[in-house]
């Protein structure tokens, strides 16, 4: 046995970043070397390697060899005379200086692999032999390591260079050339990883300044990616979310380097990656919301620039008390002639002859309107309607603020788009409670037909189910308390009840949620009990000393009743009686008592009401309070958001409210817009024509001038940060 056999193996462990090795004790020349190349001495290293026969590729108790000794200490002579070494194993050598962010000695390595195998090798050369390295796995490349550590040099230096990451396609992709091959082998473990490390790259920030254009909607593409591969891979669906979570702080942290409003409205000008199909003053910021960036959306930068265009030149507004806020509606509302012949005076594209803020309050007034004329018509006297439609009056101007609403919808989805329109859920309200309004007055005009040849002194109470006229008052009470709910909008404007307004939405998520236990365990007791008491329907009992006559409960009789008496017995309204089982005595017959029948009734029926009030219910009210104070603590932003999307919608709104927007489409209302305009046209000057081609070139060209200058900022306020640190 020879010398270096003698040696015993143990393990040592170093607490650091790199992995635990198992390796053999060093010998002492090897300790000697090891010395020599930590002092970085040029002459005593040549000197030992010329008199003693050592492995160049040895390592010490921390996985380095003497490589990445003089990497680590930026000793170029020293790796010079390394790579000259027969036998030399450049393994990760170019990771480990990527890691220490030693850019120059990268560049000599690659150098050196260059006039070593040439440049057609020098991607062969990238992959790192996974026998050679203990701390990085087999599929890490030089630029995927730069980019999980954010070196933005190294980064471009390697992009430069022609090195590329391969982008993981999209979670549910089923594509024969890569995707179903990874999920067939059997190595899910090492395949999971390497998606992983590949999302961690390219959701680095320093990578997304050095391959997009536009960071920060690559950003917001990036965020829904991540989201998405969560839920679909839910075992890693913690740390998606959390790099989906530093994605979208990055986008945040551009606009925090803007200094100017000039700025952020450059920002929010870029109309790429927006899906709107009309116009609007700030496309990016559409697109920021269809991508729910919650928090891009809601920091102040944004939103000093949104209020400025919300109340324009109206400066004052802000300093008004509540009294003369609350009393200015009243003040809309006698104006409101003005507004409309002004609004027909107007070009049909032009929307700025009211701000934003008039707008909301000119449709807040003309819907309070259409509120009262539907409390009256809902809360006539049913023993004075006759048959037919109903004539109290207010029927035709429901009708045309119906129909103005309509028309305004559609103008709303044609502008936006069906994707984007349907994707707001009080759009998909206002289309349900408008279909409704369409259904009801449809009845009532089946009910006047219906007037003409049916008896029109024939009582209520002989109508068919089905009349026309029952169908359209159920109807129109159903979209009257749509319509009334429909002020819960507003309140996302109030600074104070905003943030309730947000969890409410979000509570009916959680109900949601609570909604499969609630069936889960209603169609069980419900199937157990559906017919468990059938044979005892309709029986009565009579007591032969009081005379008094007990009759069997309706519950448990059948399917229907069942589920009745256990819906409202999760609100305790189902009568304690329930359970109980009659049998019917005819005369002085003696009957038998099903005591065990009763017993399993009582018990499934306790057990239900104690795990549906006690337990489920609870469950409920905790996850309900635990959605509130979630939206409290981040009452910054989400109430935030939720005043934006108020804004935005009043600001693609038309120029006129319902009803007055019927009066774009009539005769008067086409002589007093187009005649006065083609006079006046002739007495104006002819603008200067400005190519539109040449306007979006300048634009982007500004976009792109800032966005670099924005990196700059940041990659400044990181290294601040770094060097504080």
């Amino acid at each position: 046995m020879n010398k270096k056999e003698k040696y015993t193996k143990k393990s040592k462990v170093r607490m650091a970043s790199r992995r635990h090795s198992l390796i053999e004790e060093l010998s002492d020349k090897a300790e000697q070397f090891f010395d020599i190349v930590e002092r970085c001495d040029l002459s005593a290293a040549e000197d030992f390697l010329s008199e003693n026969k050592v492995d160049i590729n040895m390592k010490d108790f921390q996985g380095l060899t003497p490589l990445h000794l003089a990497i680590r200490n930026d000793c170029y002579p020293l790796v010079d005379l390394f790579l000259r070494q027969q036998g030399i194993k450049v393994g990760d050598s170019k990771l480990f200086a990527i890691a220490h962010d030693n850019l120059a000695m990268l560049k000599h390595l690659f150098d050196y692999e260059e006039t070593l195998f040439g440049t057609k090798e020098q991607q062969k050369a990238e992959q790192s032999d996974p026998d050679d390295s203990e701390e990085y796995p087999s599929f890490m490349t030089p630029l995927l390591l730069a980019a999980q550590c954010g070196r933005y040099e190294i980064i471009e230096y390697l992009l430069a260079s022609g090195h590329r990451l391969e982008r993981p396609h999209p979670p549910r992709c089923m594509c024969t050339v890569r995707c179903l091959p990874m999920l067939e082998s059997a190595d899910v473990v090492a395949n999971g990883c390497e998606r992983l490390n590949l999302f961690r790259a390219i959701s680095n920030p320093a990578y997304l300044c050095c391959t997009s254009h536009d960071p920060i909607l690559a950003c917001f593409q990036l965020h829904d990616e991540l989201l998405e591969c969560g839920a679909v891979e839910q075992v890693y669906k913690t740390v998606y979310t959390e790099m989906a979570y530093k994605v979208r702080q990055f986008a945040v942290e551009m606009i925090v380097n803007c200094r100017t409003s000039d700025e952020v409205k450059i920002i929010l000008k870029n109309p790429e990656g927006c899906k709107f199909k009309g116009t609007f003053i700030y496309p990016r910021l559409i697109t920021a919301m269809d991508y729910k960036q919650k928090e891009f959306v809601a920091h102040t930068n944004i939103q000093q620039v949104l209020e400025s265009a919300w109340i324009g030149d109206w400066i004052e507004w802000k300093a008004h008390s509540s009294v003369i806020k609350c009393a200015y509606p009243l003040w809309r509302l006698m104006k409101m002639p003005l507004t409309v012949v002004f609004g027909l005076l107007s070009k049909s594209t032009d929307r700025s002859c009211r701000l934003p803020i008039d707008r909301m309050f000119d449709s807040l007034i003309m819907y309070t309107v259409f509120l009262m004329l539907l409390f009256y018509q809902s809360n006539m006297d049913k023993f004075e309607m006759r048959r037919g439609a109903p004539e109290s009056g207010a029927e035709l101007i429901i009708f045309l603020f119906v129909l103005g609403y309509i028309l305004e919808n559609l103008r709303l989805r044609n502008l936006q788009g069906p994707d984007r329109y349907f994707k707001n859920l009080w759009n998909i309200y206002d289309t349900v409670k408008l279909l409704l309004f369409a259904l009801s007055m449809t009845c009532w005009v089946m009910a006047a037909i219906q007037a003409k040849w049916a008896d029109p002194d024939l009582d209520r109470k002989y109508w068919h189910w089905a009349d026309p006229q029952l169908l359209g008052e159920a109807l129109f009470a159903f979209a009257t308390v749509m319509s009334f709910v429909r002020l819960l909008f507003l309140c996302q404007l109030n600074y104070y009840i905003g943030p309730m307004q947000v969890s409410l939405g979000k509570v009916l998520n959680d109900f949601a949620k609570f909604m499969t236990f609630l069936v889960i365990i209603m169609m069980a007791f419900t199937s157990g009990l559906g017919t468990f008491y059938s044979y005892y329907a309709g029986m009565s009992q009579k007591d032969p000393e009081s005379e008094q006559v007990t009759t069997q409960e309706d519950s448990f009789i059948s399917i229907p009743d069942t589920f009745k008496t256990l819906f409202w017995g999760i609100f305790c309204m189902t009568p304690l009686e329930a359970p109980n089982v009659v049998i019917g005595n005819d005369g002085n017959i003696d009957v038998q008592h099903h005591y065990f029948t009763q017993f399993v009734g009582y018990m499934l029926f306790a057990l239900f009401e104690v795990l549906m009030v006690i337990v489920m219910l609870n469950m409920l009210i905790a996850a309900m309070s635990d959605t509130f104070q979630r939206v409290v603590d981040n009452a910054d932003y989400e109430w935030l958001f939720g005043r934006t999307e108020v804004y935005v919608n009043y600001m693609l709104m038309d120029k006129l409210p319902s009803p007055f927007n019927l009066l774009s489409f009539t005769f008067l209302g086409f002589l007093i817009g187009w005649l006065p305009f083609r006079l006046c046209k002739k007495f104006e000057k002819r603008p200067k024509t400005v190519d539109v081609q040449e306007e979006r070139h300048k634009s982007d060209m500004e976009y792109q001038k800032l966005i670099k200058e924005l990196i700059k900022r940041y990659l400044m306020q990181q290294a601040q940060l770094s060097n504080r640190t």
